[in-house]
Formats: C-alpha cells, structure tokens, sequence
C-alpha cells in the first residue's frame, strides 16, 4: 500500500472531493482499492444517496473504494478501518491494539496473506494515533 502521495492519488483525492463535497483527512491506493479517511461526521454525505457518489467513483476510478470515518478515539477509529468486519472487543494497552474477533473468517480477513493487511492497518493507524502493535485475538 501507498503510504506517499503521487500524481495519480493526488488526481484521485481531487475528483473524490469535487464529486462528494467532502474534504479527504487522507487516502491510499492499494492494489484495485482506494481508501479514503473522512472526517466525523461526513461519511454519509461522501457515500451519497442510495450509494451514487461511490458508484459513480468506482465507475471513474475502476477501482474499489472504501470510506473510512476518522474518529478521535483509537478503538472507534480501528473499528471503522475494519468495518464491515465487527470486533467483539478492542482494547489499547501499553501502544498495543488487541482486536478479538469471533471466527477464523474474520481473522483471516483482518490479517490477510503474509499479514499484509495487519501492517497496513498498524500503517494507518499509527499515522494518527501512538500504536507500537496490533494484536489479533
């Protein structure tokens, strides 16, 4: 995953903001998706009625795109980088996220192959917050 901004992501951010009317906290290409952190409160206006403003990005971008909600408290925030996925807890102790989850489904989709999705997570969400690990329980 892209952690840097380039010329593509840049345009990508731009033509995210013109369609939504939501300013972008950030973004990041991975793979065939785009990940884009909102602030509080704007997730609903950047989805759009019935989903339009995603449908028609995905249409533009032929790529995935996933809405984050930032959010000022860790444990909501990791949450909602997770979602759809439901922890039955998270818990910060000493810099480290413990993420219990129910079944070996959404253990696997949280850790993904070679635990990339599991860094990118720690990626993200050290960029806001102070976070040594995560843990998946």
């Amino acid at each position: 995953m892209k952690l840097k901004y380039d010329i593509t992501l840049m345009g990508y951010r731009t033509i995210f903001e013109n369609i939504t009317r939501v300013s972008v906290k950030d973004c990041f290409l991975k793979d065939n998706l785009f990940i884009v952190i909102v602030k509080e409160n704007e997730i609903g206006k950047a989805i759009g009625k019935g989903g339009s403003n995603i449908k028609e990005l995905e249409k533009r971008f032929n790529k995935k795109i996933k809405i984050v909600e930032f959010n000022k408290d860790i444990i909501k925030f990791t949450q909602n980088i997770i979602n759809p996925i439901k922890a039955s807890n998270i818990v910060l102790d000493n810099k480290i996220i413990t993420i219990s989850l129910s079944g070996m489904k959404e253990k696997g989709q949280v850790i993904g192959r070679d635990s990339r999705n599991l860094n990118e997570l720690k990626d993200i969400i050290s960029l806001y917050f102070d976070v040594d690990a995560i843990k998946i329980v």
